[in-house]
């Protein structure tokens, strides 16, 4: 047998017994994917704003992240201005004319 076939063998068995060790869980689709997202500071820092922030949510859903687990668009920072009287966030109205929820 030669060194490649002796590979494939051992790769092969390798996979098997990776399969063959399944953990069970609960069966209510909690955990099976992580939380996946997209972040706004790594890339834009504090450069940001409604329209920018669309434009990648709509991305996600154009290019099939979305389909593959991607549901969260996270504003890291440069989001809010300050907190009104009773401490709820206030985000920029200049830079998201909309609000948050």
């Amino acid at each position: 047998m030669g060194k490649v076939s002796v590979c494939l063998l051992l790769t092969s068995i390798s996979v098997l017994l990776v399969f063959a060790n399944v953990s069970h869980g609960l069966d209510n689709g909690v955990g099976l994917v992580p939380a996946m997202g997209w972040n706004s500071w790594n890339y834009f820092r504090c450069q940001i704003n409604e329209t920018l922030i669309r434009e990648v949510a709509d991305a996600m859903v154009s290019s099939g992240l979305r389909d593959a687990g991607y549901k969260y668009v996270n504003l890291d920072d440069c989001w809010m201005q300050k907190r009104d009287g009773d401490g709820r966030i206030v985000p920029f109205a200049d830079k998201f004319p909309s609000g948050m929820k």
